[in-house]
């Protein structure tokens, strides 16, 4: 009850209450009609000035919900995933296999150091979900001339122990003089691609004679130019 009473516009209620009192009066002949036309102008003013205020409300409400919008806008930029993330080693296995699973069409791995895939447990991690994901049509390597015994013994019998082995392509051989590697993964029907991104050596890559396996790398979101520069980089190694 209080709270419906808070809600009243209490101007007007006061301003109908004296309306009504003045005709009443009138009627009565207690007032002239000088008096009923004065209490008129009165009310009709008080109006005014509410309605004046009430406009000089609306704009203050209309500016604070602007800024507000403005401000939200900012955190929401602020907020904003970076393009490009770090994978430490506690989270590589994890992160791996999330990236396999996103895929959607054509996979490119960019100089990978094959000795890794010596062993069965990085193979396993790193190649079998891009192997055994349906939505993965194409894997295609770019690799270094040197790599192509560690092809036939670490990498061919694995991959024909695998469901979608027939999706792996011979590779392209080429002469790698560099240290960057990566895998692109397309994740739309568009043509977007994400990438994984490392380098041979400390301290990105665990280096050993029997294997050498990614300890860090750069996860490099689909809104990132460097996606572009990773696709022209590779096409032009390519074709050289």
């Amino acid at each position: 009850m209080l709270k419906r009473l808070l809600r009243q516009d209490w101007e007007a209620v006061a301003g109908v209450l004296a309306a009504l009192t003045a005709l009443i009066l009138h009627f009565l002949h207690i007032i002239e009609t000088d008096i009923i036309l004065a209490i008129a102008l009165v009310l009709l003013a008080i109006i005014l000035f509410r309605d004046i205020r009430r406009e000089n409300q609306a704009e203050r409400l209309a500016k604070a919900q602007n800024g507000m919008i403005a401000s939200l806008g900012d955190i929401q930029s602020a907020l904003h995933p970076p393009e490009v993330v770090l994978i430490g080693p506690k989270d590589l296995r994890s992160q791996s296999m999330r990236f396999a699973h996103k895929g959607k069409g054509e996979v490119v791995l960019f100089n990978t150091c094959l000795r890794m895939y010596r062993l069965q447990q990085p193979f396993d991690i790193m190649l079998r979900p891009f192997i055994e994901n349906p939505d993965i049509t194409s894997i295609r390597f770019v690799l270094d001339n040197n790599e192509k015994d560690r092809w036939q013994t670490n990498v061919l019998p694995k991959v024909a122990a695998c469901s979608g082995r027939k999706k792996v392509q011979e590779p392209f051989w080429c002469q790698l003089k560099e240290n960057v590697s990566f895998v692109l993964v397309e994740t739309g029907p568009e043509g977007e691609a994400e990438a994984l991104v490392s380098f041979w050596g400390e301290p990105f890559m665990a280096m050993s004679t029997e294997k050498n396996v990614p300890r860090y790398v750069l996860y490099v979101r689909e809104s990132s130019e460097l996606i572009a520069r990773l696709k022209e980089h590779e096409r032009i190694c390519r074709f050289q």
